[in-house]
């Protein structure tokens, strides 16, 4: 028995970075327990996957040889179920093989996003990667990630849960994997109005239909209502600082200590895992219009912070990142 399967785009595409990692070993960024996780994504558990992998490393040069020698291993193999049908047989393990190089097809672009995400942004060397448990559940679901949405979601999640393990929960990847193209496009564009301590600004997202809300609801990346206020809270020296990634923040300054409520949505766990793990920056462009027209803000800028044991704490504010200032109502 043989399997004739010409390579799709998909295995081109990952081809090259493949054959570098196998062929001359892992980058210095995957060093260690980064190593370990993507390794495993593309290495995968069974024979078939494996000899598929060394296929690769060999530069593509011999894929029908490489998919010949498993497959007709593994005839030989069925070859000793005696007395059964053979052509049931065949089509079982055509099945089985076609089905494995699919899952390893998905793996492998996985991988790619998530080796592409940390060479930008390298984790700690202190990092201890995921735990076992939580790679099994990943494997699980990345395999299943046919589509360039999906593949580039659990991706980043992957990269994510490399630089700080625990941040990701089973039930963020059971979440991504029910989405589907709709859904995942739908996400992607309102990650800009999200914040990571999980605050959805709606009036960032004035296109956004009814019927889009629901259905982001139902598949449960937040709770909205109409009436829901975030309510922005100026300290004794009327500032106030909004958290909205891992590492960036904006400080408003408002006229006075008076409460500022805008519209906004909760996101949910899954919710907050995938902004702090997607690459989307917050849209501060699109967040300083609303605050100059509560008319109770002096001045929004970017900053960037860090956390701390009870929080975040600012580092500094950016000089680079558009500011909104308002004259003096007697001026």
């Amino acid at each position: 028995m043989t399997i004739d399967k010409e390579p799709s785009a998909n295995e081109d595409k990952h081809g090259n970075w493949l054959s570098t990692i196998i062929e001359g070993g892992l980058p210095q960024v995957l060093a260690g327990p980064a190593g370990k996780a993507i390794s495993r994504l593309i290495g995968a558990s069974a024979d078939i996957p494996a000899a598929w992998i060394e296929g690769i490393a060999q530069g593509h040069r011999d894929k029908t040889s490489a998919r010949t020698t498993v497959s007709n291993a593994i005839a030989e193999k069925a070859a000793g179920l005696a007395g059964e049908d053979q052509d049931l047989i065949e089509r079982a393990l055509n099945g089985m093989i076609a089905a494995s190089y699919r899952k390893q097809e998905n793996r492998d672009a996985v991988a790619a996003v998530a080796l592409e995400d940390l060479s930008r942004a390298p984790p700690l060397e202190s990092s201890e990667g995921p735990d076992e448990d939580w790679m099994n559940k990943f494997e699980r679901h990345a395999e299943d990630a046919s589509s360039e949405d999906l593949r580039t979601i659990f991706g980043k999640i992957l990269a994510g849960e490399i630089r700080a393990p625990g941040s990701i929960s089973p039930s963020t990847l059971q979440f991504v994997s029910m989405m589907d193209r709709e859904v995942a496009n739908l996400i992607n564009q309102v990650l800009p109005a999200c914040s990571i301590i999980g605050y959805a600004f709606m009036d960032m997202l004035p296109w956004l239909t009814f019927e889009q809300k629901t259905l982001l609801e139902q598949a449960g990346l937040w709770t909205f209502d109409d009436n829901m206020k975030v309510k922005i809270t100026p300290d004794t020296s009327r500032t106030a600082n909004i958290i909205v990634r891992p590492t960036s923040a904006i400080q408003i300054v408002t006229k006075s200590n008076e409460v500022i409520d805008l519209r906004g949505a909760i996101l949910s766990k899954a919710g907050k895992d995938l902004v702090g793990a997607a690459d989307v920056d917050f849209d501060v462009s699109l967040f300083c219009p609303i605050a100059r027209e509560t008319g109770k803000v002096v001045s929004a800028v970017g900053a960037s912070c860090f956390r701390v044991a009870d929080g975040w704490k600012i580092a500094n504010v950016s000089t680079t990142i558009r500011q909104i200032s308002r004259k003096p109502e007697n001026g």
